[in-house]
């Protein structure tokens, strides 16, 4: 009887400890290299964004992923706003000019009738586009899980400030707001929640490279298209420009190599299929086939891999990547 209870015994500590393991756990790392190793903390949730200079090696600034809604081009030759991805923002084009003509009825339960942006960055892949070519009221649907809406109309830009109105639905008054332009700055940010500006969501354009976040992705090889949120990397659309490289080893990258890659402008060139996600395992595991070069405005040239997605303690939104100056 005694031997039974001490079975009994053993059997009911291991449930408990195998009860007290983290879901997803740290898996074998590539092996370093040579270059610098940094490693960001969003957090669990991914509540934080990074912006990072390579040419520096350091993190220049950190703000939250979701304290926005529009982003403005501060860009003189761009008239592009953009949806906050992180919040999986959409919106429909009216196609009417007054701002008193558009009400609940101009909405639609239709999935395909909300449009995204395009993780490029590319104005026309975006839903608004050039807004300077439209006259058009359109409705924002706040984020994929709220049915909040606002109707809204942009009515002017020049060299120091935006200027566009908004009002909730069906609300017939609208609200102009007026922010700034700055050109230090590749976008002014701007919340429905408070009708203002969100200072310090960037930091100054021309002191970093790369910016590790949230975005959407629509994967457009799903019946219906699947727009989802993703953790990954983004180009500072400032002179950032990188290459994608699939077939090379990272250690036989060198500088002859990086100078003669076609390198591309779209923001979401790293992106985030640099890991991938093991439903049966419950865990992200780095994909070691990709590298990239990554020019930043300096016309420096570096090589980059990711290391891993989790933190040493065995959390998960803690992109670590290393990377090497080539020229």
């Amino acid at each position: 009887m005694r031997k039974y209870f001490h079975i009994i015994i053993s059997l009911f500590i291991v449930a408990i400890l195998v009860s007290c393991e983290k879901k997803e756990t740290p898996i074998t790392l590539p092996a370093k290299g040579d270059g610098v190793a940094m490693q960001v903390d969003m957090g669990e949730n991914y509540e934080f964004q990074y912006f990072i200079s390579l040419q520096n090696n350091n993190i220049v600034h950190i703000s939250p992923t979701k304290n926005w809604d529009l982003a403005f081009s501060c860009d003189p030759n761009s008239h592009a706003i953009y949806l906050n991805g992180a919040k999986l923002m959409s919106a429909i084009n009216t196609h009417k000019s007054n701002m008193a003509d558009v009400g609940a009825g101009d909405t639609s339960d239709k999935a395909d009738a909300w449009k995204y942006d395009n993780a490029s960055g590319n104005i026309d892949s975006t839903v608004i586009g050039d807004w300077k070519k439209s006259d058009d009221v359109y409705i924002i649907k706040l984020s994929n899980t709220s049915n909040k809406v606002r109707k809204i109309k942009f009515l002017s830009e020049d060299l120091f400030q935006f200027k566009f109105e908004v009002a909730d639905l069906p609300a017939a008054v609208p609200t102009v707001i007026t922010l700034p332009k700055r050109a230090q700055y590749n976008y002014t940010y701007f919340s429905f929640d408070f009708l203002a500006e969100v200072p310090d969501v960037e930091p100054n354009k021309e002191s970093w490279d790369l910016q590790v976040t949230l975005y959407n992705y629509t994967f457009y090889d799903q019946n219906p298209i699947l727009p989802y949120v993703v953790n990954g990397v983004l180009l500072n659309p400032t002179g950032t420009t990188a290459y994608k490289d699939s077939i090379t080893p990272y250690n036989s990258i060198n500088a002859d190599f990086a100078l003669a890659m076609p390198l591309s402008n779209h923001k979401d060139v790293i992106g985030f299929d640099w890991k991938k996600y093991d439903i049966d395992k419950n865990l992200y595991t780095v994909d070691s086939r990709y590298n990239y070069i990554v020019k930043t405005k300096s016309d420096s040239y570096y090589k980059l891999r990711f290391l891993d997605f989790y933190s040493a303690s065995g959390i998960k939104g803690s992109p670590k990547f290393e990377f090497l100056q080539l020229k």
